[in-house]
């Protein structure tokens, strides 16, 4: 179920033509001196400041009256955005600035409880508009990065293949064929577009949206199953955020989960870390503000967490990581070359 979804330019222009006002922007506080000129000044905003469950909720008893909602932003935005739009059954509409995350095309909101990310609500927008000038001035890492929510199908399948062959998929969601091939085809073509997406060109964007409403309308059309779409990297990306308490750039740290992911599974590591290289997206954690040391901790911990927090069983389960592990696995992060 694929959201109604308009590519093109000067969209946010006829906003006040198509929301029902007065409407409530859920934005950043960093993005709204940029586009607060087409909003009437009396316009409600709302800065995301968190997406904990218990903070938004709050925010929510707060509000005045307002007639519809307009997620403007990044994943953030966006996920509040249809969080709000849940609980308070009211129209929105989804104007990403940039393609980080695959959150506008999807009918869940990643909210935080109890410090561990979770995937709840039912939201659909009216339009997902998506503006090719917006999109290419956002700065290019954040687009970038986006493709760690499209290489993960590959470790996501390789996680699905993992729990089938161990005897412990979920009955509700066994293995499909076709399902993990169409992912496959997805990844395959931001691997064969890399320039495109590179340079953020016209194509590069369209390649990249279509991946990312597959990944978005997939989870709920095939019975909300995740395991076409993500597997240990998302995992690792988790247990980084929670044990490190940190926020991160979403894509970036689940691109570091694909390579430490592909490694576990000895599949398509030196592919996919040289592409994510290519294309520009900087995995090593210092860029990240953390460091080894931090990156060890999370993912020593990382059965553990897992199974605590009950999310689904992969290779994450079973690995054990050692000495020769980070010995083999931090050179080769390390010396990755931005092209």
């Amino acid at each position: 179920m694929e959201f109604n979804t308009v590519i093109g330019r000067n969209l946010l222009e006829e906003i006040n033509n198509v929301a029902h006002a007065p409407f409530l922007v859920i934005t950043m506080d960093d993005l709204w001196p940029i586009y607060k000129k087409y909003f009437d000044p009396s316009t409600k905003v709302i800065f995301v400041e968190s997406t904990d469950k218990i903070i938004l909720d709050d925010s929510i008893s707060k509000l005045g009256k307002f007639s519809s909602i307009i997620g403007l932003g990044g994943g953030q935005a966006i996920d509040v955005a249809k969080y709000f739009s849940w609980k308070m059954n009211k129209p929105f509409f989804q104007f990403p600035t940039s393609l980080s995350v695959d959150a506008a095309f999807g009918h869940r909101s990643a909210v935080r409880i109890e410090n561990v990310v979770r995937y709840v609500g039912w939201s659909i927008p009216e339009c997902v508009f998506v503006d090719l000038d917006i999109i290419k001035s956002a700065p290019i890492k954040i687009n970038t990065a986006g493709i760690g929510d499209i290489l993960c199908f590959i470790t996501g399948v390789m996680d699905w293949q993992y729990a089938r062959d161990k005897g412990k998929l979920e009955k509700q969601w066994e293995y499909d064929e076709e399902l993990a091939n169409i992912s496959l085809s997805k990844a395959q073509a931001v691997i064969d577009n890399y320039q495109e997406i590179k340079n953020m060109t016209d194509k590069g964007i369209k390649i990249m949206i279509d991946a990312l409403k597959w990944g978005g309308s997939s989870y709920c059309s095939s019975g909300w199953n995740p395991r076409h779409i993500e597997g240990v990297e998302h995992l690792i990306f988790y247990s980084l955020e929670y044990h490190t308490k940190k926020i991160f750039l979403h894509g970036q740290a689940v691109c570091l989960g694909i390579v430490i992911g592909c490694m576990m599974h000895k599949q398509r590591s030196e592919e996919l870390r040289n592409i994510i290289n290519k294309i520009g997206v900087d995995i090593r954690p210092k860029s990240m503000n953390i460091d080894w040391n931090e990156v060890k901790h999370s993912l020593v911990n990382l059965k553990n967490f897992v199974e605590e927090s009950k999310l689904m069983w992969g290779i994450s389960n079973d690995y054990v990581f050692d000495d020769n592990f980070f010995n083999e696995m931090i050179p080769i992060i390390e010396e990755s070359k931005i092209v």
